[in-house]
């Protein structure tokens, strides 16, 4: 009987040591990771004290004449338009100006997508080539001119994405570009059903159905009027045309967004369907990694530069054009807002007022 209650409390002992031990076990396990978890976050303290000096040129703009850089992982892509002006005989190339120029800008870090329109009649340094690609000159003429000077495709492309790259601060590299005519619009537009848009202005004297007020699900042949028609609309003025243009590319994404969302092979399926009518460096791939974020990131717009536009002869041909000045501080703010700018060596954060 002694040895049946000496056996229950050797039991009943052990059993409460193993709960000590399970219980001194887990507070280990528990210190531990609380332990581990402060390291991890002074090891983060300690990366976000050596970011500053990891800036180099690949991450860095400069405006406004202060030094900016990005730290998300940035990819971009150069979307234009261009009109009838130019020539495709090989033997007496001329890009067409560009009447449309749309940078894509995919932040992978942050999981967002946006874009930032330049007016075609920016004023900034345009390089004149030769056809060995050597700079003839440099003027400040506006940025649709630089398609034009370039004397095979591959040229005028590389001249646009410079001017590009140099009037957004000195972006190092654009990672894709998607050049089509603007007659070619009609593809762009067959290839998603048609894109509804609002007339907002008065394009009736073009087509009846196309009258102020009016929702409108844009067929082929009435696309190209929405895009382009300027002189006889409104007030005539740039500005105008390219409000149509941001209302139709903001709607033709949404339209691209519904259709992935119906089939995720839908980018692929796009860029089959314009691949032919365009000169590109792009894929497949990019544009289902587009499409995949129009529908999973964040939709940071189609943002613009504001800015002052006056009348110049700058081009020397006899006519007035229209000359577009950015208000100081207007390409940092949009850029900032796409990019998340970070002010490096005295650089201003603060959002200037309009001029």
């Amino acid at each position: 009987m002694k040895k049946k209650a000496f056996r229950g409390k050797t039991i009943a002992a052990l059993a409460a040591l193993a709960l000590v031990m399970e219980a001194v076990l887990l507070g280990s396990t528990a210190l531990e990771r609380i332990r581990q978890a402060e390291r991890e976050a002074e090891l983060r303290a300690e990366g976000e004290k050596l970011k500053p000096s990891s800036w180099t040129e690949d991450n860095t703009l400069t405006l406004e004449g202060g030094l900016y850089g990005f730290d998300h992982r940035i990819e971009t892509f150069l979307f234009m338009g261009t009109d009838a002006s130019g020539s495709s005989d090989p033997q007496a190339f001329r890009g067409g100006m560009a009447d449309f120029l749309l940078l894509m800008v995919l932040d992978h870090t942050d999981d967002a997508i946006g874009c930032i329109q330049i007016d075609p009649n920016t004023m900034t340094a345009v390089r004149e080539l030769d056809t060995d690609i050597s700079e003839i000159t440099s003027r400040n003429l506006q940025i649709c001119t630089a398609h034009w000077y370039g004397l095979t495709p591959e040229m005028a492309v590389g001249n646009t994405m410079y001017a590009v790259r140099q009037y957004l601060g000195g972006l190092v590299q654009i990672d894709g570009y998607f050049v089509m005519s603007i007659e070619n619009a009609a593809a762009l537009n067959h290839a998603v059903g048609g894109v509804e848009v609002t007339i907002e202005d008065d394009l009736d004297s073009a087509d009846p159905a196309m009258v102020r007020g009016a929702t409108v699900l844009l067929n082929d042949e009435q696309v190209e009027i929405f895009l382009r028609a300027r002189q006889s609309v409104g007030g005539g003025t740039n500005a105008e045309r390219m409000a149509r243009q941001r209302q139709y590319m903001a709607s033709f994404f949404s339209r691209v967004k519904q259709k992935t969302a119906e089939d995720a092979a839908f980018g692929l399926a796009l860029w089959n369907a314009l691949k032919d009518a365009a000169v590109s460096d792009m894929n497949g791939n990019d544009f289902s990694r587009i499409a995949q974020k129009l529908i999973k990131g964040e939709d940071r717009g189609i943002v613009t530069v504001r800015g002052a536009v006056s009348q110049g002869d700058v081009l020397q041909d006899g006519m007035l054009h229209e000359e577009f000045y950015p208000d100081a501080g207007a390409v940092r703010d949009a850029m900032t807002d796409l990019f998340s700018l970070i002010p490096l060596d005295g650089g201003n954060d603060t959002k200037e007022d309009e001029a």
